[in-house]
């Protein structure tokens, strides 16, 4: 039997090498859910920790660089779903995971439901390109889904107010977040309607996946798809991504984009077009005049040119002829395109907000005066009626007056009758006091009965304890096994002391 020579045996360190190896390409990237136990994080910045179940545990291993990348920190006892590669810690030989990512097992979840319900709609042709609409250039009437406080609602009316004033807009309140937030979302969806809005928002801040969450619902998805109101998508902020933001006819990153997509021709820019239109008018007009200006010039140049006087003299006839016609078209066409000119410019300055305003007053000032005047007649007609009614109080109190006199008359008490009654309640309430004293104590102790009472410290001679039975004398002496008692009899008071076995001390047979 010959023994072996070693030459081909591999160290511990080549072994632990290549299983480390050989489990990272075996399994390579995997998921492993668990809860977080044993961290401890290294001056290094390298976090280590176990990740265990109700049976077995497994060492972590969650290098700084790809620590600091994490958004999510590290909890004892939370429970995640951790990324990364199996391998072999060669020094120790110890199995462990090399950590990519961690992520709550909560956001895991969900995620894999997102990515399923996508995939899903995404097959139904929700998300298809040939079904998103164009929103209008020039929106009247801006729909707006959020919450009715927070920053998104604050900077979507900021930017609405800023770029289109003239666009009414309206807001649908909305819970964005949370177990019911979902079907208020789909009930403010399903009151658009095409004949009202032009556009219509739906927008919220940003957030983690769970708090989106209303966002990826079903049925608000397919509300949206079946909406007859383009509808423009604002959730979260840029890297945040929703089934609300795949369905919707645009998506904008953040709210503020949404209101910004919304309006995409400003009072800047209609104010600059109309300006342009009305540079261009000028310029054509001007131009013309040049032109008939210079054929005028021309003309004058040939009359000039024609020679001998009579042709002189007779262009001249037919130029004064010509020449005044000539000037009054040209004048009657810079006339006109003045006049036009006048009014782009009325029209200009017809649609400025503040004209509407005045309008708005002057169509006020008629309704204001009817209320006025309508005031007015039901303050009068209320005075005159207020007026009858006090002549027929006064008159009613005049024919009333005497009846009421009599009546009070008739009811005025008799002395005599007032002395019998007075009499008659006096004898009754002596036989009441007789009673009352036959049924009291004092007669019950002139007939043998006595009255005991216990005296207690610090209560001088004021009234004591009344005492009913036996058991209240060992009761209220039984502590110090003595108690100061006073007999009443019918006659006058009697002071005795009771005496009995101290408190602790046992009773004697006696």
């Amino acid at each position: 039997m010959s023994c072996p020579t070693g030459s081909t045996a591999l160290s511990v360190t080549q072994i632990n090498k290549q299983a480390g190896d050989l489990l990272g390409q075996v399994f390579g990237v995997v998921e492993v859910i668990g809860e977080i136990s044993e961290h401890k994080r290294a001056a290094s910045g390298h976090h280590y920790f176990a990740l265990k179940d109700d049976r077995s545990q497994l060492r972590c291993a969650f290098f700084r660089g790809n620590a600091m990348r994490n958004a999510h920190p590290l909890r004892e006892g939370e429970e995640v779903v951790v990324t990364g590669r199996l391998g072999i810690y060669t020094e120790r030989g110890a199995y462990q995971l090399i950590v990519q990512s961690i992520a709550p097992a909560g956001e895991g979840r969900l995620a894999a439901e997102f990515e399923r319900l996508k995939q899903r709609l995404l097959t139904e042709g929700l998300f298809a390109a040939e079904h998103k609409r164009d929103t209008p250039e020039l929106p009247r009437h801006i729909a707006v889904i959020s919450s009715d406080t927070g920053a998104a609602i604050h900077d979507v009316r900021v930017t609405l107010a800023r770029r289109l004033p003239l666009a009414r807009v309206t807001l649908f309140p909305v819970r964005v977040q949370g177990s019911e937030s979902a079907g208020e979302l789909c009930q403010a969806v399903s009151q658009l309607t095409s004949d009202v809005f032009d556009v219509a928002l739906i927008v919220r801040g940003g957030g983690s996946l769970s708090d989106l969450w209303s966002f990826n619902d079903e049925t608000l998805v397919r509300a949206l798809y079946d909406c007859p109101v383009p509808v423009i998508s604002g959730v979260g902020h840029e890297t945040d991504t929703t089934l609300c933001d795949l369905v919707a006819d645009r998506r904008a990153a953040t709210p503020t984009g949404a209101a910004e997509l919304a309006t995409p021709i400003t009072t800047h820019d209609m104010r600059q077009r109309i300006g342009r239109l009305a540079d261009l008018a000028r310029m054509r007009w001007e131009g013309r005049l040049q032109a008939e200006s210079q054929r005028l010039d021309g003309l004058a140049r040939r009359l000039e040119r024609a020679g001998p006087v009579e042709q002189l003299r007779f262009g001249r006839y037919r130029l004064a002829g010509l020449g005044a016609p000539l000037r009054h078209a040209v004048e009657r066409r810079v006339a006109q395109g003045r006049e036009r000119a006048h009014g782009l410019r009325r029209r200009l300055e017809g649609a400025h907000p503040r004209r509407r305003l005045e309008g708005l007053r002057e169509q006020l000032v008629g309704p204001a005066s009817r209320l006025h005047r309508c005031i007015a007649e039901i303050n009068s007609v209320e005075r005159e009626r207020v007026a009858t009614l006090s002549r027929r109080l006064l008159v009613s109190r005049e024919r009333l007056m005497p009846r009421w006199r009599a009546r009070l008359d008739a009811t005025r008490l008799d002395p005599r009758s007032l002395e019998r009654r007075l009499n008659e309640e006096r004898t009754r309430l002596a036989g009441l006091a007789r009673q009352l004293e036959a049924l009291g104590p004092r007669q019950v102790q002139q007939r043998g009965y006595a009255l005991v009472e216990a005296r207690g410290e610090g209560r001088g001679d004021g009234p004591g304890v009344l005492i009913k039975r036996a058991a209240e004398v060992e009761r209220l002496g039984g502590a110090t096994g003595r108690l100061p008692l006073t007999i009443r009899f019918a006659d006058g008071d009697v002071a005795v002391d009771w005496t009995g076995p101290a408190a602790g001390e046992p009773l004697s047979d006696s």
